[in-house]
């Protein structure tokens, strides 16, 4: 029955989510990014306005005041959750067998650490099964809630619409005292920001592999033609407002290369690191003035269909023609140094433009994860093929033959020291005298104040509850009470 019950849930969150019901309160943000608590009763009035509340069980008035120092006396809150206790924890047995699975796209990876497992562990029978990307989604929604499957989950966080949801099930196995008992693991060699963003409650069940960069390329020309200042560039706010005085200048061009209104949304939600949903306590935290801002640009740039860039002018080219304010062809090391070469050698100044997030530091956007399944036969196993993901070979390594593709293909790793590595070859390789580029790019990738995921799910609430007000059909009031209302019952799941 517990079973059952388990891949009930899970398939809840795992597919799209249908609304149980809304809880008693709801944790919002105001302007000013301070937390309000308001408690939704029956005695909310039509238009807003508390009505009073018989109570049958209220307090005597004619009863004895209470102490009044003991009401000075602050309230401690109480925790969401309880600290995870990992004082009993014991490694599990080794066992003889590992079962992986592998989906296309993120082949080279998990083909590699596979490969690597097979060497150090040559008397584990590895049991390696590649399968397109539907077939993997398929596969995991139907066997990991019923106890099967890989014994380690390797995939992007697209495959999953909503990773914290699932974590709430604890499908997933924490993580934290398997680190925490080895004297080979160090989390000091990571990007802290990345490795702790996925924490729930307090537990590891998912370990971010891979993240995206969100700093963009362009020419202190372009920004300087448009009256941009990067140095005046503190906030969120000041960033976003940078993009819509771009426009101002050019109506015409795109802000982003990639161009279209979906690109403005996804790109602009993903860097800006605004929380919708505090999960841990499955409430609501969002900072409207900061949402607003986003909007305002996505709004600003909107023209109901993709901007048609010649596919010729799709890298910094078009730079130099002022068709768009940045472009984003690729956060890899190759691609940023390729384009402050090239920046460089048409005689305009290549400037690095990062996004300065909702905090005001620069979030980066994981891509691809790994976990442990509860249901894992062979959890050991499962945690040494993890650290080898994890590792340096992994992390900073390339296939050795044909095209020399990186294992991680599409941003950068969580290791340090292979952010480091992979720079250093390809200035070796390509650019020997671009010293400080180089460095540039490392401080970049190795610098990120925070990272974080934002799930499919919440990204489709946004698309379906705010496109009316970015297509001006309708007014920010009624989009984002409509939007707020349906993350409450979200939240409230």
């Amino acid at each position: 029955m517990k079973r059952k019950m388990c891949f009930f849930v899970f398939m809840l969150v795992l597919l799209i989510p249908t609304f149980a019901g809304c809880s008693s309160k709801t944790e919002l943000a105001t302007s000013d990014n301070s937390s309000v608590t308001t408690a939704q009763t029956a005695s909310q009035s039509p238009g807003g306005e508390q009505t009073p509340e018989i109570n049958s069980n209220a307090e005597d008035t004619n009863a004895p005041s209470k102490d009044e120092s003991a009401l000075s006396q602050p309230v401690e809150e109480e925790p969401a959750w309880t600290e995870p206790d990992y004082s009993g924890f014991v490694m599990p047995e080794a066992t003889g067998e590992l079962i992986v699975y592998g989906m296309s796209g993120n082949d080279l990876a998990i083909t590699a650490a596979v490969d690597l497992f097979r060497e150090e562990y040559p008397d584990v029978h590895v049991k390696f099964e590649m399968m397109s990307s539907e077939e993997f989604q398929t596969r995991i929604q139907a066997e990991i809630p019923a106890g099967h499957g890989p014994d380690l989950l390797f995939t992007f966080t697209s495959v999953i619409p909503d990773p914290f949801k699932s974590m709430s099930t604890h499908i997933f196995t924490d993580l934290n005292p398997y680190f925490l008992n080895d004297a080979e693991f160090s989390f000091d060699d990571y990007l802290k920001e990345a490795m702790d963003c996925l924490l729930f409650q307090g537990e590891r069940q998912i370990v971010p592999v891979e993240v995206i960069l969100p700093v963009y390329k362009t020419t202190l020309e372009t920004l300087a033609d448009a009256e941009i200042t990067p140095e005046n560039i503190k906030t969120f706010e000041d960033y976003s407002a940078a993009c819509i005085r771009y426009h101002d200048e050019y109506p015409e061009n795109a802000l982003f290369s990639s161009g279209g209104d979906d690109d403005y949304l996804t790109e602009l939600l993903k860097a800006s690191g605004i929380q919708f949903i505090d999960y841990s306590k499955g409430t609501v935290s969002i900072s409207e003035t900061q949402f607003h801002a986003l909007m305002d640009v996505c709004k600003t740039f909107h023209n109901g269909t993709d901007h048609e860039i010649d596919p010729d002018h799709k890298s910094v080219d078009g730079l130099f023609e002022r068709m768009y304010l940045c472009s984003n062809v690729g956060t890899g090391e190759l691609s940023l140094m390729n384009s402050l070469a090239r920046i460089r050698n048409h005689g305009e100044t290549p400037y690095l433009f990062p996004v300065i997030d909702a905090s005001g530091g620069m979030t980066a956007e994981v891509v691809s994860f790994a976990a442990i399944p509860q249901g894992a036969g062979n959890k050991l196993n499962a945690y040494r093929l993890l650290k080898i993901l994890l590792s340096e070979e992994i992390q900073g390594g390339h296939e050795p033959s044909g095209r020399q593709r990186y294992y991680l293909q599409i941003g950068i790793p969580v290791l340090k020291a292979a952010s480091t590595k992979r720079t250093q070859a390809v200035k070796e390789m390509f650019f020997p005298d671009s010293d400080e580029d180089a460095q540039l790019i490392i401080d970049y990738c190795t610098s990120i104040t925070r990272a974080s995921l934002l799930p499919k799910v919440l990204y489709r609430y946004i698309v379906n509850d705010m496109s009316a007000y970015i297509e001006g059909e309708k007014t920010w009031e009624d989009c984002y009470k409509k939007f707020m209302n349906t993350l409450e019952l979200y939240a409230s799941e």
